[in-house]
């Protein structure tokens, strides 16, 4: 289904509205059956406030974290949600105004409302983990925010006993006293080792890089300082290496400083140059950096070690680095180097060569795949997408990619907008089912999708009772690793009894 840009403007504007109420427990109807088996819970993270007195933010990347928590199991489902309570969101509640600037936005006043304005607002909106017993609301840029996995209560910044603590250059601390934990960890489903990363901006600009055991406990963090200062959304770690994508990129941090633009809207990227691959030996040794391919990469689909020696990514590609300035540039016309597809690259760490191939002409984003050992090769891949041919990244299909076959099978849902798929395994530990929340376009709701992982049939669609705006990232949780978790048992005996009456 093709579309103007005029109505996908449309769509989008309408996909971005601020939630309006917090609800708690509420039991929602369910179309379909729900498959025997399917018991845990969904948490879900993205914007969810847009504007304060009365003025939009200038990107829907500042808008305000807003977690959804779906409870799925026998007794149906039952949804809660709420905002992630940080000290910029108490803050600006109580003023009823912006008080900080964004990413992407700047405070009213024009330049003397912004000069020397040091404090960007973390609005924990990117992502949200359960791990060693804790349950986390991420943004990449700061630290986490710890959450009540059950009533979705802020219980504050999570430091990890102090390990994120910046013990760098003074100017550094006052900057940056809790070093960024990006978005985007990875995670050992075996051992349940979780490694992370962050950027920690200079000079020297250093890549973090973290390791938290399956209790929670973080080692002192390793710091690898930079070949030059980039923009790193997302990496890649197998049991060999840590791969990060390095594009060309450089901020105008003068200009942000004197308050005449935007962090998002200083940065400029060289997508015309190759981007590098940086490769650091996990079990130590000299870095390498590889040439690959221009352009730009937000999210790994996955990662792993050939036996010959390679290092195999699946990442999404971008042409050319979609302006974020202004998200409603993306649709403003069509421009095929703004749509984003899946791509495998094949390094050769020793020889210092590249070379990739495209999965296909359908577009992808939002990339998933099974729970399983860190760094093994993942046979299906899963996404949201569009048909070949679009030429604007409006994704409104569920992907599904068998990467030995070259397989593609998708379930299109005309101009409605899907979220990250969710893939949930069965008994075995293979594909079973997939999760995704829907927003409905032009209809102001959003429903859960439970499709069937094999062919993307859905059997079940559960309506929320109000809409919830495009988000990014979430996690499915098990109700046994739910219920098992010693820790929030021990800190609350009631929350265990609270959990089986559910």
């Amino acid at each position: 289904m093709d579309m103007s840009p005029a109505q996908i403007q449309r769509i989008m504007a309408e996909a971005t509205r601020t939630v309006a109420e917090e609800l708690s427990d509420v039991s929602i109807a369910v179309d379909g059956e729900l498959p025997i088996g399917l018991d845990g819970v969904l948490f879900r993270n993205g914007p969810g406030r847009f504007e304060r007195g009365g003025r939009r933010y200038g990107h829907p990347f500042d808008g305000d974290g807003h977690i959804v928590r779906l409870d799925i199991g026998p007794h149906g489902v039952r949804y809660r949600n709420r905002f992630v309570r940080t000290d910029e969101y108490l803050v600006e509640e109580r003023a009823g105004r912006m008080r900080y600037r964004g990413l992407g936005t700047n405070l009213p006043g024009g330049v003397l409302g912004n000069v020397l304005r040091f404090h960007t607002k973390n609005p924990a909106n990117t992502n949200v983990i359960w791990h060693g017993g804790r349950l986390l609301a991420l943004w990449e840029g700061g630290p986490p925010h710890r959450l009540d996995p059950y009533t979705l209560e802020t219980l504050g910044k999570e430091d990890f006993a102090g390990q994120l603590q910046n013990r760098f250059s003074a100017p550094g601390r006052w900057l940056t006293p809790l070093m960024p934990f990006s978005a985007h960890p990875s995670l050992d489903a075996v051992t349940g080792e979780l490694v992370n990363f962050g950027i920690l901006f200079g000079p020297p600009d250093r890549l973090m890089i973290y390791r938290v055991d399956g209790d929670g406990r973080m080692a002192p963090p390793q710091a690898f300082e930079l070949p030059r200062f980039s923009f790193v959304h997302d990496i890649a770690v197998t049991p060999r290496w840590l791969c990060v994508l390095l594009p060309y990129a450089e901020f105008d941090l003068p200009r942000v400083f004197l308050g005449r633009a935007t962090v998002l809207g200083s940065l400029k990227l060289d997508t015309d140059r190759p981007m590098q691959a940086l490769l650091i030996p996990r079990e130590g040794g000299e870095p390498r950096l590889i040439e690959t391919l221009s352009g730009f990469v937000f999210h790994v689909a996955q990662a792993f070690d050939r036996e010959d020696g390679a290092l195999v990514l699946d990442v999404i590609r971008y042409g050319r680095f979609p302006a974020v300035d202004d998200m409603a540039d993306l649709f403003a016309e069509p421009n095929q180097d703004l749509v984003p597809h899946l791509e495998r690259l094949e390094l050769d760490p020793d020889r210092r060569h590249c070379r990739a191939r495209r999965w296909g002409e359908r577009a992808a984003e939002l990339p998933t795949a099974l729970p399983g050992s860190l760094g093994v090769e993942h046979r299906i891949l899963y996404s949201v997408g569009a048909p070949p041919g679009r030429e604007m990244p409006y994704l409104t299909s569920i992907q599904r990619l068998d990467t030995v076959t070259g397989d593609m099978r998708f379930y299109d849902l005309g101009p409605d907008l899907p979220s990250e798929p969710l893939p949930v395994p069965g008994p075995d530990g293979e594909e079973a089912w997939l999760l995704s929340l829907v927003y409905r376009a032009g209809q102001d709701r959003s429903d859960l999708l439970v499709l069937r992982a094999a062919d993307l049939e859905v059997v079940a669609v559960a309506k929320l009772p109000h809409a919830v705006p495009f988000g990014f990232h979430g996690n499915w949780v098990p109700r046994a690793a739910l219920a098992s978790d010693a820790l929030f048992r021990d800190a609350d005996p009631n929350r265990g009894a609270e959990a089986q009456t559910r």
